[in-house]
């Protein structure tokens, strides 16, 4: 008797062991998708972990109904990188599972099936699909394990999907894939027209039809010029739907289908190699030198240096020795730059993949991937969840941004740790690029972890833009913009140059507030006050989503003095427009690129000079590459350094870096840096690009306070609506902690830096472990302790969320 461990898409600890029908027995194998029962009538798509013959001696195993291919949709390897993220970020295999396959690729768990209106087709249904309707004649509806009684457990899924797609059954929670191929019809001409008396009495024929004689004499003439397939939209659009339908009907035409990809083909030239320059070419050779040595290389080199065309020489090198390469990115707005050259470089050669592709485009992608169609990914920090094979190398582009580590659902990865273990399973190097790398990797490049290449030359030999500190104490044009950013964006202006305006908060304004009493409308479901939209006339909270419409007057005193205090991107778009009426102006933050093709339209509009000024949040920061851009403003730079987080110095310093250097990417720029604390020494690095004193600064710092990269941080996070509950909870785990964990290096519990979001009270816990010794006990301590809790039946409704290196 044969056995098979599977994992299923829950939070729940380990794998799950069913039995393996006779009738499938010979044919299911690791990493293959089944449909098992689970939790009483509730049906699912498991990931096959482990085929054997030792049967379960605590519990009567159940048996797999059904088998959804017949080959792997998850690699062995695969399966092993999952079971690490699970090991090492404190997570269930289902949260692994759930997170890195396609949400499409998953069946939907069932209850219970109906017939639809439609009259049934008797004769054209085979004997399953037979009993399945006689029984829908007999009632209503019907419970798939009732379907057992007529149907062996392989046939039920792919039964019940052949009568969905005929639209003979319903199904009250659809036991159907998600994922349907798109198909793309097309015409041919009746293979009988070879005939030349039958085509000659079919053209007399059509006479009487002048529009369908002209349609049908176009479609001639095009077929006889191309070599591929026309599709019937082509002639549907110059003509008509009816038009098309009688040339059909008349057999004059044949209609067919094939399934098309998602993911459109590149079908613009391929462009070849750019020269390098002298400081490109020596540090390029260095790479490779650092290879022979390290299996990861840091690639520190300035803004502007040239760094994609480095990666792009690199993954020329891989391809000649039929490798494939992952090239990774911090975010989408990269990513829609970035594709453009490298599929002008490479063409159907790459396959991009992030969270703005549609459930059926990543299903494509990953179909695509395990049959090796792609020598390149690039994608965002999922794309390391694919299926991929013989990889030689993985970029990590501006491998400092924190976009790589997962906050919003377990598990909590880093992507650019995740792919240290990605690198060894398939024996990979790693190149991780930035203009400001992370101190993790200072770090590791001390210990000797690490190799180090410098690249500190501009392409071209461009000088680094001019920076300028400005004082926000001194009088100002309006409220956010100083007489000298004033005039450089009407000298630019006047230039015809472009312009990116840097601003860290969206909306309008943070707050609004009553003068007379001081009240500020504040989210009943969190403990912050709405922000302010003036777009859409309502203040809305960031957190839980909830809004309301602006009020006239005071809820709380009934004065109509209110007033918006603190600033947003819409606030500075709406002065720069008054200052400017003849400037061109957008914004770039989360609220304006919402929709799918949001990025490549505004960068469109950049390309093609159609913006003047561009104003954003840290959006802006990121990679963009206009050769028009000769000015940055940096509207409050404080706000950036008074983040209560030990990475705010860090991440400030990045972000200033990385926005300056949007600016001057053909000729020299010049960057304004607005402040109330121009004086502050932590704006000398910026102004002079000196990010090795910063450094210094930084890591001294996070020494003495026991913090990364010297140490490990380990936060436990705990919500329930019931403060008091959760507050318990926290207290017990803390004084359980304590016994093998001492002061200073466990701190709290202590209310969350919000206290309450979406009516969820939040408490936290924060470890701090030596960075050169293993987590593995710490680890074991933390499991024992919420084992413990989970077994009180008061506590167990309290959530508690572990991240293990919190960002």
């Amino acid at each position: 008797m044969k056995f098979a461990n599977v994992i299923i898409p829950l939070s729940i600890d380990g794998v799950f062991t069913y039995q393996i029908p006779d009738e499938l027995k010979d044919d299911i194998c690791v990493g293959q998708r089944v449909v098992v029962p689970f939790g009483g009538k509730k049906l699912y798509t498991a990931i096959v972990e482990e085929v054997h013959n030792r049967k379960p001696e605590l519990y009567k195993t159940k048996e797999i109904y059904s088998i959804l291919e017949d080959y792997p949709m998850v690699m062995s390897q695969q399966i092993s990188f999952w079971k690490w993220i699970s090991e090492y970020y404190l997570c269930s295999l289902g949260d692994v599972y759930r997170n890195a396959f396609p949400s499409a690729l998953k069946l939907e768990s069932e209850t219970f099936i109906r017939k639809t209106i439609k009259e049934i087709p008797w004769e054209e249904l085979d004997e399953k699909e037979t009993f399945v309707m006689q029984s829908l004649e007999i009632k209503t509806s019907i419970n798939l394990k009732e379907v057992e009684a007529f149907l062996a457990k392989k046939y039920i899924i792919p039964t019940i999907r052949s009568l969905y797609d005929k639209n003979l059954l319903e199904l009250d929670e659809q036991v159907i894939e998600k994922y349907k191929p798109k198909k793309i019809t097309y015409l041919q001409l009746n293979p009988d027209f070879d005939n030349a008396e039958i085509f000659k009495n079919a053209l007399a024929e059509i006479d009487r039809a002048p529009k369908q004689r002209e349609a049908f004499l176009f479609f001639i003439q095009i077929q006889q010029q191309r070599t591929t397939y026309i599709e019937k939209k082509e002639l549907v659009d110059k003509y008509s739907q009816s038009v098309v339908k009688g040339l059909v009907e008349k057999h004059f035409l044949e209609e067919f289908q094939l399934q098309k990809d998602r993911m459109e083909e590149y079908d613009d030239n391929i462009e070849d190699a750019f020269q390098l320059s002298e400081a490109q070419t020596k540090s390029l050779q260095e790479i490779e030198e650092q290879f022979q040595k390290f299996s990861t290389v840091v690639l520190h080199g300035i803004t502007g240096s040239g760094k994609t065309e480095l990666y792009f020489q690199l993954i020329e090198k891989q391809i000649s020795q039929n490798k494939n390469s992952l090239l990774l990115l911090p975010e989408i707005s990269i990513t829609t730059q970035l594709v453009g050259k490298i599929q002008k470089r490479f063409g159907d050669e790459v396959g991009i993949y992030h969270s703005k592709l549609s459930q059926n485009e990543r299903v494509e992608i990953w179909k695509n991937t395990l049959n090796n169609k792609y020598k390149i990914i690039i994608g965002a920090r999922s794309a390391i969840f694919l299926p991929l094979s013989q990889l030689g190398l993985i970029i990590v582009d501006e491998e400092h941004d924190s976009s790589y580590k997962q906050n919003d659902t377990r598990p909590y990865y880093q992507a650019r740790d995740c792919i240290q273990i990605l690198a060894k399973q398939n024996k990979s190097k790693i190149l991780l690029g930035s203009a400001t790398p992370s101190m993790e990797s200072f770090y590791n490049h001390e210990l000797g972890k690490f190799g180090w290449v410098e690249l500190k030359e501009r392409f071209g030999k461009i000088n680094l833009p001019e920076t300028e500190m400005i004082s926000l104490k001194k009088p100002t044009v309006s409220p956010n913009i100083s007489l000298e950013l004033n005039e450089e964006i009407k000298k630019n202006l006047e230039q015809k140059h472009q312009i990116i305006l840097f601003h860290n908060r969206r909306g309008f304004s943070p707050i609004l507030e009553c003068n007379s009493c001081g009240h500020s409308p504040s989210c009943p479901n969190c403990d912050v006050s709405l922000t302010y939209h003036k777009a859409t006339s309502a203040l809305r909270c960031h957190y839980c989503g909830y809004s309301m419409a602006l009020p006239n007057r005071c809820p709380n005193c009934h004065s109509h003095s209110l007033e918006t205090k603190g600033i947003g991107t819409q606030q500075i778009e709406e002065e720069i427009k008054i200052l400017f009426p003849e400037a061109r102006v957008a914004r770039m933050d989360v609220d304006t690129m919402k929709k799918k093709h949001a990025y490549e339209i505004l960068f469109e509009k950049m390309f093609l000079h159609e913006i003047d000024i561009l104003i954003g949040t840290q959006m802006v920061t990121k990679g963009l590459d206009f050769a028009s851009v000769q000015l940055v403003g940096v509207i409050r730079a404080d706000s950036l350094l008074n983040l209560p987080s030990f990475r705010a110095e860090e991440k400030a310093i990045q972000l200033l870096t990385q926005v300056s250097g949007r600016a001057g990417r053909r000729k020299q720029g010049k960057v304004l840096i607005q402040s109330f604390e121009p004086e502050n020494p932590f704006y000398l690095f910026v102004k002079e690009n000196n990010y090795e004193l910063a450094k210094e600064a930084i890591l001294q710092d996070r020494k003495e306070f026991f913090y990364p990269p010297y140490f490990r941080l380990i936060e436990i996070t705990f919500k329930h609506k019931k403060q008091e509950r959760v507050k318990n909870v926290a207290t017990i785990t803390g004084e359980y902690l304590r016994n093998y964990i001492q002061d200073p290096y466990i701190l709290g519990p202590e209310e969350g830096l919000i206290p309450r979001i979406n009516n969820q009270y939040i408490y936290k816990l924060l470890i701090k472990h030596p960075s050169n010794k293993s987590t593995r006990n710490i680890k074991t301590y933390i499991k024992d302790i919420i084992e413990k809790l989970m077994q009180i039946q008061a506590y167990r409704s309290v959530k508690i969320d572990i991240d293990v290196d919190p960002v």
